[in-house]
């Protein structure tokens, strides 16, 4: 296993636990990617992640894909998972919302603000948790290729396999307002309606919504930790400090990694979590590779990155006033918001109090805030433009958390560069390439390649970003090295 991201750790645990000989090999002094943790004296960062959806048992489908993964692990004891709710706070010029992480509660909460749209806001949730069963079904028991049986199967997923969210909003919701509002959490996916995939949202809105929002105590890090005790637990190996050169090619097949110290390990199978474009092109080579897939490859986006500043502040925070995760936008135009990000300087915020579910990320009496925008990597030169940067998303925090400015009592920034820097994913990108509808599905690479032997884990492969993306196509490859259909991947002993 080449990186120890969540889809990486996901796929290692698994194939550990079935009896497989597993080695883990990653560059960074920890595991996780995006979901691993930093300290700065008295004070616990998670890096990127903010909450995740599926931690805890549910009514249907067995339960969310954390909490079956973990169980299956025989694990799901040694991590507490704090409900986060509301689900996210949405703040607009003249209306904030706050959003309850339950199906009744979210309709209710937005046909109180706008009445004349329950129907169309029932109509609309409905259609989201076809689409999030449709994709379970689709991921743990796979069709034929028969048109007539997979429209039988799949139909809304087939009907919006191509529409943004922007197009399914426009036909349920009359109000742009509302619109707007129902798109508050596009930048979890890294576009705007107009242009991100309706089913990718869906399936994410669904798995905060109907599955519950989480934090894990003691930051993500715990979650990645716990994966790679597990992986060690069952025999196999996790090894940190260690970046690989190259994987062994031989007889048109992957055969092993060598890593930059030149010890070479043979094995029967690699998997790659990391940048896929680095996979192909540095780690094995383009010519391991058919023409047409290298041209695929090129016409794919990679996805946005972000600045992060993270934050102590003394201000009294408090449940009951702050949210956990706080959406600022200054107009109700998302198109507008996102075209400051590409600018390199974007005109709204989230702000995540990680403070409020577990207390003790800081010292008693302070909270840290992750203050973050999407932004593109190339858009400023980021050495020069960090600091001013922290400063100016500090300044916005603290038009609507008052008081913020003068109470901060440790700041620090993180540009693209840092992200692309601890992660070596292209551009500092978030979300492997781009959520957009031709992006996902068959539109992302698979998991498995024309290389034999090769696979893929993480956010560039199917089915895309994202912790519960990742954690998918962990599990997606693990079930194919074991030969098991997706559906029996929790089974007993596997």
């Amino acid at each position: 296993m080449v990186g120890g991201g969540f889809g990486g750790l996901a796929a290692a645990a698994l194939l550990a636990r079935a009896g497989k000989s597993v080695l883990l090999v990653e560059r960074h002094d920890r595991v996780g990617g995006y979901g691993h943790a930093f300290r700065r004296g008295r004070y616990l960062f998670d890096s990127a992640i903010h909450v995740v959806g599926g931690c805890e048992p549910v009514a249907y489908e067995g339960g969310g894909l954390i909490h079956r993964l973990l169980s299956a692990l025989g694990v799901r004891d040694q991590l507490h998972f704090e409900r986060i709710d509301p689900c996210y706070e949405a703040v607009y010029p003249g209306l904030s919302l706050r959003v309850p992480c339950d199906l009744d509660g979210f309709v209710d909460a937005h046909a109180e603000e706008f009445p004349a749209e329950e129907k169309g806001l029932r109509e609309l949730v409905q259609e989201c948790l076809n689409v999030r069963q449709e994709t379970l079904r689709a991921a743990e028991s796979p069709a034929s290729f028969d048109l007539g049986r997979l429209h039988a199967r799949f139909p809304t997923l087939l009907r919006y396999r191509r529409a943004t969210l922007a197009r399914v909003l426009e036909e349920h919701i009359e109000s742009p307002r509302l619109r707007a509002l129902l798109g508050t959490l596009w930048p979890f996916l890294g576009l705007p309606p107009s242009q991100l995939s309706f089913v990718y949202f869906a399936t994410m809105l669904m798995s905060y919504v109907a599955d519950g929002a989480y934090y894990c105590r003691g930051s993500f890090q715990r979650l990645a930790d716990v994966l790679a005790g597990s992986v060690r637990a069952n025999g196999g190996e996790v090894v940190l400090r260690s970046p690989v050169r190259r994987i062994a090619v031989e007889r048109r097949r992957a055969c092993g990694i060598v890593l930059e110290n030149g010890q070479r390990i043979g094995a029967s199978r690699v998997i790659s979590n990391a940048d896929l474009l680095q996979t192909v092109h540095e780690l094995v080579g383009a010519q391991a590779f058919p023409e047409p897939y290298l041209a695929g490859l090129a016409r794919l986006r990679p996805s946005l990155s972000a600045f992060v500043a993270y934050v102590a502040t003394d201000l009294p925070l408090e449940r009951g006033t702050t949210s956990h995760e706080t959406f600022y936008y200054p107009s109700w135009d998302h198109d507008a918001a996102h075209a400051s990000s590409l600018r390199g300087l974007p005109a709204w915020i989230s702000v995540t109090a990680p403070t409020l579910a577990d207390p003790t990320l800081a010292p008693e009496g302070e909270h840290l805030l992750l203050l973050t925008a999407l932004v593109r990597h190339g858009a400023l030169r980021w050495r020069e433009h960090k600091a001013a940067m922290t400063n100016t998303l500090v300044a916005i925090a603290d038009r609507w958390v008052g008081g913020l400015a003068g109470r901060v009592r440790f700041q620090e920034g993180a540009t693209p560069r840092t992200l692309e820097r601890y992660t070596r994913n292209s551009g500092g990108a978030l979300y492997g390439w781009e959520l957009s509808p031709r992006h996902i599905g068959p539109g992302r690479p698979a998991t498995s390649t024309p290389l034999a032997g090769l696979h893929l884990v993480g956010h560039w492969t199917q089915p895309g970003g994202g912790v519960t993306g990742v954690m998918t196509s962990g599990v997606q490859v693990a079930c194919e090295i074991l030969g098991r259909e997706p559906g029996l991947w929790a089974a007993p002993g596997g």
